[in-house]
């Protein structure tokens, strides 16, 4: 566990990693689902909150012979932990519980330090990420979310993957 930005690289190596992994489970073209990761979460936007934030912010990483398996970013602000971001080089993680380590660490750490909830963040409903929340405990809160953009950008990118997802397939 390190505060700030300092294992921030070794994150958003597996990240990376990760977004490759999803796409390949979403049936989405990799290099769309590279673009998107790089525009919604580029390398230095978790930079500058590690740096900004500082103790606030903490990086877990779970290493396996020497390499990183897992990884997560925990934020901190009175009452409340958040994880923020997770990801893993999932051959390097399967079957060690190296995601459920560093959960287990980051509520520990924020029981310590006084706070009264550990958010996971948001998932959808019947995913697998949702899952393995509910197995480490927690519980779904419903919620509505807006964003607002001054240009449609996300119903444009939205169309954009399904547009791609459509041409993969008729390619098959």
């Amino acid at each position: 566990w390190e505060p700030g930005a300092r294992l921030v690289p070794v994150f958003d190596r597996l990240y990376r990693t990760s977004v490759t992994r999803w796409a390949k489970h979403q049936h989405e073209p990799e290099a769309l689902a590279q673009w998107r990761a790089r525009r919604r979460d580029p390398a230095r936007k978790f930079e500058v909150v590690g740096e900004r934030l500082g103790a606030a912010c903490q990086v877990g990483v779970a290493w396996r012979s020497g390499e990183p398996a897992a990884a997560i970013i925990v934020l901190a602000h009175g009452e409340h932990s958040t994880y923020w971001r997770g990801a893993m080089d999932q051959e390097l993680a399967a079957r060690t519980g190296a995601n459920e380590l560093l959960h287990s660490m980051a509520i520990q750490e924020a029981c310590d330090s006084g706070r009264r909830w550990y958010h996971m963040g948001d998932s959808a409903p019947s995913s697998s990420l949702a899952e393995f929340k509910r197995r480490a405990g927690a519980s779904a809160e419903h919620h509505t979310a807006y964003r607002l953009e001054r240009l449609p950008l996300t119903a444009a990118e939205e169309l954009t993957r399904r547009a791609a997802k459509r041409v993969l397939r008729f390619r098959d």
